[in-house]
């Protein structure tokens, strides 16, 4: 049984950790930056998915397990809950599956590309939360789209819309060309908020 307290005593140990960020090279010789969602967004993550109540959440950028903590706190019922992760790096990957299995929350955390583990995904996802790399963002979507696994009333979050605009053009380009109903909430990063 999970422990409520425990999983926010763990989120603000998590919180304690640099909002710096920390560029990384994984085993596989590719480059990545691991910066934490800060503090003003993990709770609008927590009611976005308490309004939502999602069964099925996908998580692109696991880091140390700060935000999709929040993202689960936000479920009222757990029993038949999918919530995958994915941390590109696979010591991190196993540090963080070793903390939520000590909490006892089920997440499953997926480690390596996300582009190879989202084209074995199945499945279809009622909440996606983008925050890996930013510039990843739009082929990651298309993917998800093209592979069916996001649709139709599928909620999509994604962190770093405002100070990585740059990076997140053509994947914000894609809402507005599509028409799909969104906003962006001017968070400290800035956090996009769309329902497909």
């Amino acid at each position: 049984m999970t422990n409520t307290q425990d999983i926010n005593n763990e989120i603000n140990i998590l919180e304690g950790f640099s909002k710096k960020g920390k560029s990384y090279t994984n085993t596989n010789g590719s480059f990545g930056w691991r910066n934490p969602i800060r503090q003003d967004t993990g709770r609008i993550l927590q009611s976005l998915v308490i309004a939502k109540n999602p069964k099925r959440i996908l998580e692109i950028g696991t880091a140390h397990g700060l935000s999709a903590l929040y993202l689960y706190s936000g479920i009222k019922e757990t029993n038949e809950l999918v919530f995958d992760t994915i941390e590109f790096d696979t010591a991190v990957a196993k540090d963080t599956q070793e903390r939520f299995d000590s909490l006892q929350v089920s997440i499953n955390v997926h480690a390596g590309e996300a582009m190879e583990i989202i084209d074995n995904l199945s499945g279809k996802y009622d909440l996606v939360f983008f925050d890996a790399q930013k510039s990843h963002y739009f082929k990651q979507l298309n993917l998800l789209l093209e592979n069916g696994v996001i649709g139709k009333d599928t909620l999509i979050l994604a962190d770093n819309v405002i100070d990585r605009e740059e990076e997140c053009k053509e994947f914000l380009e894609w809402f507005t060309a599509n028409k799909i109903n969104h906003s962006i909430i001017p968070t400290e990063c800035g956090l996009l908020v769309a329902n497909l």
